[in-house]
């Protein structure tokens, strides 16, 4: 029988397991004599005193409402929980003694079963007391502890079956109908019955009355040390002498022969996928998957492992080809040889045909033999090749060779096809007939067609995976499926399609068949797949169609991964034989059931750039710490090399990926907002209802941010209008250097030279000079004394060092008391609230000055005031002149002075854009208005 054996070599920290535990998320603990296990289907995690434990020595194992597992040691009980394990230091009473189970009752009251120290009781918010001891049982040695839906609390003890409800207590003995006293499990079956594992014999206990199975009713030892009852509601029970499951009517045992790894059964167990555990005393742990494969091997019965073909006559025995062992005859019972000295051709053999007279035909290394009357004959009028498929058609019989192609015999060779006649390559592994009639022949140059004249061809340039082909297959749609050596293919109309790329075949596919339920089966090097087409041609994503196959391999019972080319049968009785490199499996497609468990899924760790980031939320990352890698594992021991995983990386990964490793890195990931997300699969397709999340952030360096692309923004736009400015007042002062060396030239060259013209005109008239002369002299004396003077404004207004506040109302109060050099007019100057060191602008300063020279001018020629007001003032960009005066006379502004007068002052204010108002009124006012 197919028990997988976990122990030492496994990884199990020691070979003794007293007690199986399957918690929550799905993950096995055992405990051992040394040491507590956690199995996820590949690896033990093993956890001692140095990791919390009260001592190496277990013996209970138990899982609370609170998902915390308990562990009750040689020295007191510890706890584990996230991963940490403590002792309670309120239950430190029970260091000195052996704790053999821990139960958690309906109230949440925790219950420990001593060995010799009573049963203790604490419970919520309590301390811990001796409830037994209070009853005046004292050392009761206690090994199991239920509850019943009444709520009575129901213990295994040497000393007999205790039962406690409320303050009434009882113990039952072999008075009341038990066969031993030493109780050693208690568990309560789906119908409310109570079943006792007793030191001699089964009980079942049915109102007041036992009801006892012993030997004579199939059970295989009286000395039990487990039940497990089942979801079938059978029972599992570990004896001294190996496991007997009880379906009710009775016993089917299971030993060392059936493949346990020892006789002694301490504990039993079901998982939740239905997969039955049994911890043995020196054997480790053994797991049952089911029983739909019987295997047979040298150890057993066969003369050789290899197996290469099955037939079964008449009578239903079934005939095995081995390679190099000649041929074994199986009659449900027992194994007849036939090998070289009984007549066969050769120890290696390939393959059978009972012919339609009952003869059978038998293929082998050196040419064929027949069987027939309980003898084997060599079939002399046939050439001795290497035969490896033999069909009857008809009469005649078709057989395929190894190098010598396809002969056509009927007692004599009635035709040779070869590779010059008609195929593509010499060896022929199989051959078919369709409900057409013709024949379909599969050889390692592709697949031929002969319709009885012409042969067809299939090879890789028509879409076979392989030239190499191995079977063929008809189904019952008449569809012809291809098995090569890169896996299956089928033909549609003249087109063939690979169906290697499932992600589950791309390997050696050796045949193809169908059950009696039409499923198919295809055998490969990886094991036995089931596959269904329609869900493979209907698949819309990868994932659907890698879920058409489902694999069937060492870990669910089969003999060995490898099967052998043509080597399956469909018996009579609807099992399946198949020959493997490693022996023969039997195979009960009947007896297979789909795993509907959603398989567990636990982070394992979570490490970010080598950091260990497994129990952290939410995540804040810098930009180098950006190597993300997660371990995880799936937890189905159904199929635990079959779990598939989908995950993705939200804010990288567009969709979901595929993967069967347990292992999944992401190198460098660039700044951003990230969540991973984890789910699994298992070999039926069910997913796991528990999807992980891990989510985390990774900022992007500083000169990535926000801020610091801000600051290089600002800083730029600085730099570029530091650089204007810089620029702009490198200018500004080359102007005002050259404002000021203008001024200078002007002043002394211009001015200078129009002066030493006046001078000389004056010196001219002094001397005796006609009346004319004279006053042309004098005319041009007071022209350029007239220029000088404009010039002197001129020069005033380039010289950059007088282009402050203060120089412009210093120019205009000496203008004033140049004009004003009698006294007989007020001049009052409103000038407070000017910054005398601001600076004005060249074009602003000339015009306002200007402006208020020629009102000045306007106001000696056409006024009689004797009271002035000047204005000025500039804030900011704005500047502002008044000047206005107290005259009673009316300017008349029809006069040619006066309006030449005021055009110049207009003139002036468009200049600089400034708003002008001009007032004749009451006295005469000019107000200009304006910004820089």
């Amino acid at each position: 029988m197919p028990f997988q054996s976990f122990s030492i070599e496994q990884g199990l920290s020691e070979s003794v397991a007293y007690d199986l535990l399957q918690d929550s998320k799905g993950y096995v603990w055992v405990a051992t004599g040394y040491g507590l296990n956690r199995f996820d289907g590949s690896h033990f995690r093993a956890y001692y005193e140095d990791q919390g434990l009260a001592d190496n020595k277990l013996y209970a194992l138990f899982e609370d409402s609170r998902e915390r597992l308990w562990i009750g040691t040689e020295r007191g009980v510890s706890v584990l929980e996230n991963d940490t394990l403590i002792t309670p230091e309120q239950y430190s009473v029970l260091s000195s003694t052996s704790v053999k189970a821990v139960f958690e009752d309906a109230e949440g009251n925790f219950w420990f079963a001593t060995d010799g120290n009573g049963i203790w009781k604490s419970e919520p918010g309590g301390t811990l007391f001796n409830i037994t001891d209070q009853y005046g049982y004292r050392s009761v040695h206690g090994n199991s502890i239920t509850q019943s839906p009444d709520g009575t609390i129901w213990i295994a003890t040497e000393e007999g079956l205790m039962s406690i409800l409320a303050d009434q207590v009882r113990i039952f003995r072999e008075r009341d109908g038990l066969p031993d006293v030493r109780i050693r499990d208690v568990k309560f079956d789906l119908n409310g019955d109570l079943w006792v594992a007793t030191n001699n014999g089964l009980a079942v206990k049915s109102e007041e009355h036992f009801e006892v199975f012993s030997r004579e009713h199939g059970l295989i030892d009286t000395r039990i040390q487990s039940i497990t009852v089942t979801d079938e509601n059978r029972l599992w029970l570990g004896t001294e002498n190996g496991a007997s499951l009880f379906d009710g009517a009775g016993f089917t045992s299971y030993t060392t022969e059936q493949g346990l790894s020892s006789t002694i059964i301490y504990s039993t167990m079901q998982d939740r996928e239905g997969n039955i555990w049994l911890g043995t005393l020196g054997g480790g742990v053994n797991l049952f998957t089911g029983e739909i494969f019987h295997n047979y091997t040298v150890e057993n019965g066969l003369t050789n492992n290899v197996v290469t073909g099955f037939e079964e006559d008449s009578e239903g025995n079934i005939w095995v080809a081995t390679y190099g062992g000649g041929i074994q005859v199986y009659d449900g019972n027992e194994m007849t040889v036939f090998n070289e000295s009984d007549g066969l051709a050769d120890n290696i053999v390939f393959s059978f045909l009972e012919d339609s007279e009952g003869r059978m035909w038998i293929g082998t290394r050196s040419g064929i033999n027949l069987y027939e009357n309980g003898e084997i004959k060599p079939l002399q009028e046939f050439p001795s090749p290497t035969v490896r498929k033999i069909m009857e058609t008809d009469g005649e019989f078709w057989i395929g060779t190894y190098n010598d192609g396809l002969i056509v015999f009927n007692g004599e060779v009635i035709e040779q096809f070869n590779n010059e006649n008609g195929l593509l390559n010499n060896t022929v592994m199989d051959i078919k007939q369709d409900q057409d009639g013709n024949f379909w022949i599969a050889t390692y140059g592709g697949v031929a067609r002969y319709d009885g004249e012409v042969f067809r061809h299939y090879t890789v340039a028509d879409g076979l995976p392989s030239n190499g082909v191995i079977n063929i297959h008809i189904d019952h749609n008449d569809d012809k499926w291809f098995s090569t050596f890169n896996g299956l293919s089928k033909l549609d109309g003249e087109r063939v399609i690979s169906l290697s790329t499932s992600g589950q075949t791309e390997t050696i596919t050796y045949f193809m068949f169908q059950d009696y339920d039409l499923r198919y089966w295809v055998g490969t090097n990886r094991g036995l797949f089931q596959f269904i087409p329609e869900r493979y041609f209907e698949a819309e994503s990868r994932l659907e169609r890698i879920k058409s196959f489902k694999l069937y391999n060492k870990n669910q019972g089969l003999v060995a991964n490898e099967l052998n080319a043509g080597a399956s049968f469909i018996a009579g009785d609807r099992s399946v034989w198949l020959g493997t490199i490693e022996g023969l499996s039997r195979f009960y497609p009947e007896k297979i059931q789909a795993n509907t468990t959603p398989p567990g899924l636990e982070i394992e760790q979570v490490l970010i750039s080598g950091m260990d980031m497994t129990n952290e939320e939410r995540v804040v990352l810098s930009y180098n710490q950006n190597l993300f890698e997660v371990s995880y594992t799936g937890l189905s021991f159904s199929s635990p090399g079959q779990l598939m995983y989908e995950y993705r990386m939200r804010g990288l990964d567009q969709g979901w990926q595929l993967t069967r490793d347990k292992v999944i890195r992401y190198p460098s990931l660039s700044p951003n907002e990230y969540e991973f997300e984890l789910r699994a699969y298992n070999a039926d397709g069910i997913r796991s209802d528990k999807t992980i999340r891990y989510a985390f952030i990774i900022h992007p360096p500083f000169y990535y941010q926000w801020w610091f692309i801000g600051l290089l923004i600002f800083l730029g736009v600085g730099m570029v209008l530091f650089s204007y400015r810089f620029f702009k007042v490198r200018k500004q002062v080359d102007i005002e250097r050259m404002r000021v060396q203008i001024a200078s030239d002007l002043h002394d060259d211009v001015g200078s030279s129009l002066t030493e013209l006046a001078l000389q005109t004056d010196f001219l008239q002094a001397g005796e000079l006609n009346p004319e002369i004279k006053e042309t002299l004098k005319e041009l004396g007071e022209h350029s004394r007239k220029i000088v003077t404009s010039l002197d404004d001129i020069v005033w207004s380039i010289d950059s060092r007088n282009d402050t506040a203060g120089d412009l109302t210093d120019r205009m109060q000496d203008y004033v008391n140049h004009i004003f050099k009698n006294g007989q007019v007020e001049v009052i100057y409103h000038f407070e609230k000017l910054n005398m060191d601001e600076k004005l602008p060249v074009q602003i300063k000339e015009n306002v000055y200007l402006i208020f020279k020629e009102a000045i001018n306007n106001i000696v020629k056409h006024s009689d005031a004797t009271r002035i007001e000047i204005f000025f003032s500039f804030q900011g960009k704005t500047y502002e002149l008044l000047v206005r005066d107290n005259g009673t006379v009316k300017v008349e502004k029809s006069s040619r002075r006066t309006g030449q007068g005021l055009r110049n002052i207009q003139l002036r204010a468009d200049r600089i854009q400034s708003r002008l108002e001009i007032q004749s009124d009451d006295g005469f006012s000019v107000h200009a208005k304006g910004s820089i």
